[in-house]
């Protein structure tokens, strides 16, 4: 248990440094080289847990994914409309990516490998297909247009979310992630919401974007 226990901070501890390093200086300029020398552990330690920095950025990418995968969806209530849940829900995800370290790292990563890492590809894929079924059970409530195409609305809002997440990162260092997220949604509603449902949903996006950040 002790041993377990010593190789389990080890692994945290290779990974912390790692997350710190890309959200400093970027994944192509963080060399392994970096990474033991931020951890203050040998060589032979990194590789026992992680044969290559591509594996590295792996196990970022999925803890990174998972922990905005929980929280959107644990900021979906029973009770609520899904496109309500899926407004908070995005916002969520604002403060998560302002406030975890290892989700803003893991989002930088997917931008880094896109298709060419199974993780990147996979998150994607479950981010996709969590937009479309709530946009489904949104349409069949009468929130939506009845003419929309689940796949291409759940596909168009998770790049809308993507590109403001880059733009926020590359030009503001995220400080500004929140406003460009209302902004994108701004120009979302009037094309997927319901003419009789607009202008609700524009008050509760107005009431989404000015909301206190969540504590992280």
């Amino acid at each position: 248990m002790v041993r377990q226990a010593r190789s389990e901070a080890t692994r945290r501890k290779i990974i912390d440094s790692a997350v710190d390093l890309i959200n400093e200086i970027g994944y192509p300029a963080a060399g392994l080289g970096d990474i033991i020398e931020r951890a203050e552990l040998t060589k032979g330690a990194l590789y026992y847990h992680f044969d290559s920095k591509e594996a590295l950025a792996t196990a970022i990418i999925e803890e990174g994914s998972e922990t905005l995968l929980e929280a959107f969806r644990a900021a979906g209530r029973a009770s609520s409309p899904a496109m309500e849940n899926i407004l908070h829900g995005s916002f969520v995800v604002t403060d998560v990516l302002a406030s975890d370290r290892v989700a803003r790292a893991g989002a930088r990563l997917l931008r880094t490998f896109g298709a060419f890492n199974p993780a990147a590809k996979r998150t994607v894929e479950i981010l996709v297909n969590e937009l479309v079924e709530r946009i489904k059970t949104a349409t069949a409530e009468g929130d939506l247009r009845p003419t929309l195409d689940a796949e291409t609305a759940g596909a168009s809002i998770l790049a809308g979310m993507l590109g403001s997440e880059l733009l926020s990162s590359t030009l503001a260092e995220g400080s500004d992630l929140r406003a460009r997220f209302a902004r994108t949604w701004e120009l979302l509603l009037p094309a997927i919401i319901a003419d009789e449902s607009l202008n609700y949903y524009r008050e509760f996006l107005a009431r989404q974007a000015t909301r206190p950040t969540s504590p992280g």
